[in-house]
């Protein structure tokens, strides 16, 4: 059993959960997904919720089982779209699902066709999901896992303590922490990031729609039907950049992590609005073999996102949440109202940077640790 389950903080987690987030009201029909590794949360927030008087439901699933099934050629029954929970998710208002099953890193070495094969499903659940009109979270608290702790070197109880503290920040605290962000970002023409590690890029603004992610699901999010769920914790925005502008270098100083291992040391460098060249200090395949099959605007500007969670640092999968972080993607944006198509996704963060909009100096947060401006890691 991963840490979780001696985590002495899970209840009050399940209670801001319910709560702030997610604002569960007297009456409404709860489901919640538990494997084993998240089986005490998905417990404490069964029993949160009934103290709200709210009426839960957990979905449970075995992770021994699952594997046992794929062994024996079983993944397209579980990529079925079971009808009966389809049924039961008419009848839901609110939806929280935890990432499963835990051994990622055995996932992704799964064979393409028959990975495809387990989440058949997907498109279908979303498709109940928006019918029924219901609102949700997808919880980070998920990922921390023993196999993919060791991919990623990094310790799983500091891991699994760092998703809780960032999972109980206030969604008003972040909200108001962007704020401040994205009036230039959605109003400039360009942007400049620089840093003393060697970082001197310049990005265009094409008056875009800022998006900005607190941990709380609205009715607007409804009609993108992946962020029907909205993801804790969370603490960002992020807006297209104008595929056509792009000057520079960018020099990472925090991980990009992937679903079964790490990249390091990311350098991207930019002129005339193309990526021309991108290294890394390690790793670097995880982005070489992907981007050789992008196909056109692979080497384009994709989107910016700026962090604002105070209790984040360089944390798998969030490393962009972490308070004054930037992240530059290059490839794919058309999730965030921009043109390119690619499939490819590529990023990179720098932690510390400054940002200036057409001139003018934009202040970012730090994280509550103090290691915000100055960050060279």
């Amino acid at each position: 059993m991963a840490p979780l389950s001696a985590d002495p903080s899970i209840g009050r987690l399940a209670s801001s959960i319910l709560t702030k987030n997610l604002r569960v009201k007297a009456g409404e029909r709860v489901t919640i997904e538990g494997w084993p590794h998240t089986l005490p949360l998905a417990v404490a927030l069964a029993r949160e919720a009934r103290h709200l008087r709210a009426l839960p439901m957990v979905l449970y699933e075995d992770e021994a089982a699952y594997w046992d099934v794929i062994s024996k050629g079983g993944a397209a029954v579980l990529g079925t779209a079971p009808g009966h929970e389809w049924a039961a998710l008419a009848e839901t208002d609110v939806y929280i699902h935890m990432w499963g099953p835990g051994d990622r890193v055995r996932l992704a070495a799964l064979p393409p066709k028959e990975a495809g094969s387990l989440f058949k499903f997907n498109d279908a659940w979303y498709t109940a999901a928006r019918k029924a009109g219901l609102r949700g979270l997808r919880l980070e608290m998920g990922r921390p896992y023993p196999t993919l702790a060791t991919a990623y070197g990094v310790d799983e109880r500091a891991w699994t303590n760092q998703l809780v503290a960032a999972s109980l920040v206030e969604p008003t605290v972040l909200a108001g922490r962007a704020s401040a962000v994205t009036r230039p970002l959605r109003s400039g023409k360009r942007l400049r990031i620089t840093h003393p590690n060697g970082t001197d890029l310049t990005l265009g603004l094409a008056h875009r729609p800022v998006r900005v992610y607190d941990g709380r699901p609205t009715v607007g999010d409804r009609g993108r039907p992946f962020d029907i769920l909205a993801n804790l914790p969370s603490g960002a925005m992020r807006v297209s950049l104008d595929e056509t502008v792009a000057e520079g270098t960018l020099v990472g100083n925090r991980t990009c992590y992937y679903e079964d291992g790490v990249a390091r040391g990311p350098t991207f460098q930019f002129s005339r609005g193309k990526l021309t060249r991108a290294r890394f200090a390690s790793g670097g395949e995880r982005f070489d073999q992907p981007f050789a099959k992008g196909g056109q605007g692979r080497d384009r500007p994709g989107f910016l996102a700026v962090g604002f969670n105070p209790e984040l640092h360089d944390t798998p999968q969030l490393e962009d949440l972490e308070a004054g972080a930037v992240m530059v993607s290059v490839g794919g944006n058309r999730h965030l109202g921009g043109r390119n198509e690619s499939p490819f996704f590529g990023w990179a963060v720098i932690a510390g940077a400054s940002l200036a909009v057409d001139g003018q100096p934009i202040s970012l947060p730090g994280g509550s640790d103090g290691r915000g401006r100055g960050d060279d890691r």
